[in-house]
């Protein structure tokens, strides 16, 4: 079995990250994608050198510098401790990969991303957004965008969420969809807005084609097991047998993303694969703990 988790987020404490990824190569995820979040790349770059006063005639270098090393570089842990034995057990071999998610507010911020000299240390780039120029701009601009990150208190404002001809072309621009399940575990009304959403993408999408499912979770308490996770398509109003492909590659659209996780030898079979492997008819609601 191949699974993927594509979004653990690590907030700056390493023991904290190396927890999840503990927790997720347990429950058998055989991949990670650990998660800098960074929120509006502008505010935040404003943010950090507001209280500067440099010379007039040099503010725009200054800018520029205090700029790039604003941005965190990847982060991923130490393989040596963690215990993969289970995984070795099983064939399988465990890969990690590091991720950049950014708020976009304009074609300003998209240039700045674009060009950021950063942005090529990360295997995956994501970004969220609500204005509909944006993604036509992302979808002109080629393959630097992965995946487009839906929380479940975003879509309301969003709306080119809603439109079908809109979704169908992000996707085949090579971006995926990714649904963050993480904040429907503990709101109920976070819980109804993920699935309302998760139903619209599936519905557009013809099956769910291009979307995936992640945690985004902080905590060990916000991860959930593979299973669990796929089991989740039973209430998008799919059968349990595609679950599977929305916490594994075959969700992915991007092709740059995918010749990364294709490394994987348990990624390139499923890959090749043209049926789905059967998922235990036990649904597990949302809140169940893996």
């Amino acid at each position: 079995m191949d699974f993927a988790e594509l979004n653990l987020r690590h907030c700056g404490n390493p023991e904290r990250t190396m927890n999840l990824v503990r927790r997720a190569v347990r429950m058998g995820y055989d991949a990670v994608v650990i998660n800098i979040d960074i929120g509006d790349m502008e505010q935040s770059v404003s943010t950090n050198i507001e209280d500067e006063q440099p010379r007039k005639k040099k503010q725009k270098k200054g800018h520029a510098k205090s700029e790039q090393q604003n941005q965190p570089n990847p982060f991923l842990v130490d393989e040596s401790k963690l215990d993969l034995s289970t995984l070795q057990q099983a064939g399988k071999k465990f890969r990690q990969f590091s991720r950049l998610t950014v708020q976009l507010t304009d074609a300003t911020s998209v240039h700045k991303l674009m060009h950021h000299p950063k942005l090529k240390l990360y295997d995956v780039v994501a970004v969220r957004f609500e204005d509909e120029q944006i993604l036509m701009t992302l979808m002109r601009k080629g393959e630097f965008i992965d995946l487009i990150s839906i929380d479940a208190d975003i879509p309301g404002k969003m709306a080119w969420f809603y439109k079908p001809k809109v979704v169908q072309a992000c996707i085949d621009a090579g971006i995926s969809l990714e649904l963050i399940y993480s904040k429907a575990l503990f709101s109920s009304e976070n819980r109804r807005q993920f699935f309302a959403n998760a139903r619209t993408l599936i519905e557009i999408t013809r099956g769910g084609r291009g979307v995936v499912l992640s945690s985004g979770a902080e905590e060990v308490i916000a991860l959930r097991a593979p299973y669990d996770t796929a089991n989740l398509c039973t209430l998008f109003g799919l059968d349990p047998r595609h679950g599977r492909k929305f916490v594994s590659a075959q969700g992915i659209s991007s092709e740059e993303m995918l010749k990364k996780l294709a490394s994987i030898p348990e990624f390139e079979k499923q890959l090749k694969k043209t049926g789905q492997s059967n998922v235990p008819e036990d649904v597990e609601m949302i809140e169940s703990g893996g």
